[in-house]
């Protein structure tokens, strides 16, 4: 997949409730997450605001500040620890930095306190703010 592919697949999973099952290759039972049905790409196509994640209604609206350019260079840092977290290698190990990126995302979701409604990657998956970046 090239850049772009991997930004319409998290767009598509965000706002049609796509199913992704990922198989942690031995490190426990295939996992099964189901994506939001509601989310939307705000203009100019560098963040999108969910509304529902996973089938969790959100309290307020939450922005994911992500375009598919930081989406694929942020896909290609987390390769080698996902590929070692996974113990599988799906094309080129993207797969599993997918997955990995996904599962960071639904924890800085499940964690946000109250009013931090802006998502930013962060060296440890992603962080949530009060404030958009700048």
């Amino acid at each position: 997949m090239d850049d772009r592919e991997w930004w319409d697949r998290l767009v598509g999973e965000l706002t049609e409730g796509t199913e992704v099952t990922v198989h942690p290759g031995g490190a426990g039972p295939p996992v099964t997450y189901r994506a939001t049905s509601r989310a939307e790409v705000l203009p100019g196509g560098n963040a999108i605001r969910i509304s529902c994640f996973m089938g969790r209604e959100l309290e307020q609206p939450m922005t994911l500040h992500l375009d598919p350019a930081a989406l694929a260079a942020r896909l290609r840092e987390l390769t080698e620890g996902a590929v070692e977290a996974f113990g599988t290698r799906r094309r080129g190990g993207l797969e599993e930095a997918y997955a990995l990126l996904m599962l960071h995302l639904e924890e800085t979701v499940g964690t946000a306190r109250p009013g931090e409604t802006h998502l930013v990657p962060s060296r440890g998956g992603f962080d949530s703010l009060r404030e958009p970046p700048p």
